[in-house]
């Protein structure tokens, strides 16, 4: 009996002297150190590469949140936002305008910045569905790009900008003109309803294709209003801007019977283009042939990093009423004031006021950048991120 509980103690004993001894300490891959920032940065990228874009999320992330200073702070960023984009879904989409937004606000004047809104508009534009289907995202889209063309109408986008913008545009007539033609038709003859709509179009989509069918039925909404003085106003412009139309002749023959001259073509242009019955029905079915690609800003369609991005991304970026051209990095002091989801008031990529972002700047009184700190950086440019991409 007492050589079993001495057995016991002696195992008691053994036991606790392993566990006073030294212990493996278990290591946190997230843990600030040197570099760790562009391993983090390099696996986020080529899990992104794979599809693989929640994992690669994660990591980005890992960098925005540890690695305040880090040269990879914007690529992160727009990383992230760029993976959104290009996994799709309306989900995803949505997740994709708030990331570029956030690198809109976050770098109000870097080099990328219109890439970055024109991207928002792109975003909205793939989630339009059918013409005759709700037109919220396409009213998105229209304010962006008109936004866009605003401050980025000096850059090389502009013909795409303005490209998309004529796409959208489409779109929306299409919408209003078959609201329209359902009050004109024959079943409503609601024709003070369908000469609003008209009227709308007419006004706000110039290169619509069907805008001398809008100008027409505007004349004969405004006729059976007793109103033909206005009526002969839009009959002569179809005439006079779209003579070839199919409308043409027919608008001729009232100006004839409400006694007004026909005024001669102004161009002898063809006939508005129109979709064969197989593109119509594409149409109903939401196939809305827009020119835009599901490559992002900084990653390509095949989940590549684009160098021109690389190398722009890469540039100093100068803060607003900053005085210096040094080492520039944004940081966030409070609070970034976002725009109410589906508010339509305000500019959905504008940059933030002066006192939301402060700039960290290395330079000497006089706005100059030390010598020191000019070459450090020179070096690092070099050396830096570029490298990752070679």
């Amino acid at each position: 009996m007492k050589s079993s509980h001495l057995a016991i103690l002696l195992l008691a004993g053994v036991l606790a002297l392993a566990g006073c001894g030294p212990k493996d300490k278990v290591a946190n891959e997230n843990e600030a150190r040197p570099d760790r920032d562009r391993e983090l940065y390099a696996d986020a990228m080529a899990k992104l590469k794979k599809g693989r874009y929640d994992e690669s999320r994660l990591l980005f992330n890992v960098i925005i949140t540890t690695y305040a200073d880090s040269e990879f702070l914007p690529f992160a960023k727009l990383a992230i936002a760029d993976s959104f984009y290009r996994e799709g879904g309306s989900t995803a989409l949505e997740q994709a305008v708030g990331g570029y937004k956030d690198f809109a606000q976050y770098f109000p004047t870097h080099p990328l910045t219109c890439e970055v809104k024109l991207k928002i508009a792109q975003a909205h534009m793939r989630q339009m569905n059918a013409y005759n289907r709700d037109w919220t995202k396409a009213k998105q889209a229209e304010f962006q790009l008109q936004a866009t063309m605003q401050t980025c109408q000096n850059t090389p986008l502009k013909p795409q900008i303005e490209e998309n913008l004529v796409q959208v545009q489409q779109w929306l007539g299409l919408h209003e003109l078959g609201i329209a033609d359902f009050y004109f038709g024959p079943n409503r003859r609601a024709f003070k309803a369908a000469e609003s709509r008209y009227r709308d179009v007419v006004k706000n989509y110039p290169k619509f294709t069907y805008r001398d069918q809008a100008l027409f039925r505007l004349g004969q909404s405004l006729i059976e209003q007793e109103q033909p003085e206005e009526a002969a106003q839009y009959f002569a412009e179809l005439v006079r801007e779209i003579p070839n139309s199919e409308f043409a002749g027919e608008a001729k023959e009232f100006l004839e019977k409400l006694g007004k001259p026909v005024p001669e073509p102004a161009n002898d242009n063809p006939a508005p283009h129109r979709p064969g019955k197989l593109g119509q029905l594409g149409l109903i079915l939401g196939f809305n042939d827009l020119t835009i690609s599901k490559a992002g800003v900084l990653i390509g369609e095949e989940g590549e990093a684009k160098e021109e991005a690389v190398e722009r991304l890469q540039k100093p970026v100068d803060a607003i009423g900053g005085g210096g051209t040094g080492s520039i990095r944004a940081n966030t002091v409070g609070p970034v004031a976002t725009p109410a989801a589906g508010s339509e008031s305000s500019n959905p990529a504008a940059a933030p006021e002066a006192t939301q972002t402060r700039p960290r700047v290395t330079s000497t009184g006089n706005g100059e950048p030390k010598p020191e700190e000019k070459k450090k950086e020179e070096k690092k440019k070099k050396s830096g991120v570029g490298k990752l991409f070679r």
